[in-house]
């Protein structure tokens, strides 16, 4: 039989426990024996039962938190290594189970840093924003749910909510502590040293350390723009991103523009996504000002120029240059922009007609805006080769492979006008690589295997076949030829 619980208070509210106690889940309570002595036993009064709640709390199968004495303070404790068969059993106090969501905020937060402390951070944030449904002027619960978003990487919306605890709670140490390290990590050093300065007891020397190297760092990085020394902004961004701004949308940015300037387009458009995975105006420009984000914009149109997504680069420079109409550097952007993308659309309808002549011309008007456009060089090639300029389209498509090396239309143009050309060992090369990518490409095995024989007439002597991974190579007495 289950203990008899004190009655309730009539003053105090239903949802809220006794202050003294905590209940535990009735299952860890031991069972009652059921033989004839234990029956005849009087029934425990209210005072005795309320002990028995106490000494049953006290057990190690039931997990009771003390209240932090710092607001918002979560601490993570070491848990030991877990096996296979007891991760069922400790992923969570709650798997399985039915949560009461109406409970008091406090026992809310209680819960959340407990599956903060497993590592379970999306369900603490549940419970965290649970706790800020019921009570949302407490800052501990707004500090605790950045905690857990910035766990998830979530740092924007972490900015957000410590923003609102230190709305709440302008004297919040932990608040501005955890503030500061967001801002560093996005880049903004300034604001993060003025808010390490009001983190009192959590703040750090190395902290402050960290901050000024930053700031120092991205001085160099814009002094190295100003002067257009490309290899020293990509050194400057790395270590910059080292020290702990590894998720600032300027440093990437700025890395980015000497990565294309150093016609490194393929690294510069990967960099560009990484840094501005959830990229939004309205709130970059509360967060990071209206240069920053103008910036932004015009370096992701360039980025998108290169990668041959000229209607995004278009929206992007168009955005740049509206937010920021007196930038000159922007301006040029948006021409550039738009006369490349002018130049493809024209070009290709000019080639779906089989005008390859005209196509070639207007491909080389775009190119003059933009001299290393791979895609613009690329359809440049198609149109060479389809009037037997071949050596036109070789030049074009190893300008295009020398920019983005995995840009497969680029290699296939080349090896075919390699083999128009006669130039077997080399078209061979090109064929090898292409089926070394995707073995089960027909066409390529047989254009392969055409120029294997090709070259073996040519040759002459003693040739053989010799098989490579998915194609074939030709071996002669003296090694190996393509």
């Amino acid at each position: 039989r289950k203990p008899s619980l004190p009655e309730k208070d009539c003053k105090t509210k239903d949802y809220l426990p006794p202050k003294s106690t905590t209940i535990p889940n009735p299952k860890t309570l031991p069972r009652k024996s059921t033989d004839s002595s234990s029956q005849s036993k009087p029934r425990k009064s209210s005072d005795s039962a309320r002990k028995s709640v106490s000494s049953a709390s006290s057990r190690p199968e039931s997990k009771t938190f003390s209240p932090n004495g710092v607001m918002g303070n979560i601490i993570v404790k070491p848990q030991p290594a877990l096996n296979s068969s007891d991760v069922a059993q400790t992923n969570s106090r709650w798997e399985g189970k039915t949560v009461n969501y109406r409970l008091c905020p406090e026992d809310l937060k209680r819960m959340g840093n407990e599956e903060y402390c497993r590592g379970r951070f999306g369900e603490a944030l549940v419970f965290y924003e649970r706790a800020i449904l019921a009570d949302p002027k407490t800052p501990t619960y707004w500090s605790n749910k950045s905690a857990a978003l910035i766990s998830l990487g979530r740092l924007l919306e972490a900015y957000d909510a410590c923003e609102e605890a230190l709305r709440l709670n302008p004297n919040y140490e932990r608040a501005h502590q955890r503030l500061a390290s967001l801002q560093l990590r996005l880049g903004e050093a300034e604001k993060a040293l003025c808010h390490y300065n009001q983190a009192g007891k959590y703040t750090e020397t190395r902290h402050i350390e960290q901050v000024e190297d930053v700031i120092k760092c991205l001085r160099r990085c814009d002094e190295a723009r100003r002067s257009k020394g490309w290899n020293i902004l990509l050194k400057e961004t790395c270590s910059v991103i080292s020290y702990g701004a590894d998720s600032s949308p300027r440093v990437h940015a700025l890395q980015t523009e000497a990565l294309l300037h150093l016609q490194r387009q393929e690294e510069a458009y990967d960099v560009y996504q990484k840094g501005t995975k959830h990229f939004d105006i309205d709130i970059y420009i509360k967060m990071f000002g209206l240069p920053i984000t103008s910036y932004l914009l015009m370096v992701g149109a360039q980025v998108y120029i290169a990668a041959g997504r000229f209607e995004d680069a278009v929206t992007a420079s168009r955005q740049a240059a509206r937010l920021d109409p007196s930038n000159e550097e922007f301006n040029a952007v948006d021409r550039k922009s738009r006369a490349v993308a002018a130049a493809r659309l024209s070009g290709n309808l000019l080639f779906n007609a089989s005008k390859f002549e005209a196509a070639c011309v207007v491909y080389t008007e775009g190119l003059e805006q933009d001299p290393t456009n791979a895609l613009l060089l690329c359809n440049r090639a198609a149109s060479s080769f389809k009037i037997g300029l071949y050596e036109k389209a070789v030049e074009d498509s190893t300008l295009v492979l020398n920019l983005q090396p995995s840009y497969r239309k680029a290699r296939r143009r080349r090896a075919d006008s390699y083999a128009k050309l006669g130039k077997w060992q080399q078209a061979i090369q090109d064929y090898q690589f292409l089926m070394m990518e995707t073995p089960v490409d027909e066409d390529t095995r047989r254009a392969l295997a055409v120029a294997n024989v090709r070259l073996r007439k040519q040759i002459g002597g003693n040739v053989r076949f010799k098989g490579y991974g998915s194609g074939l190579v030709v071996v002669n007495e003296m090694g190996v030829l393509g």
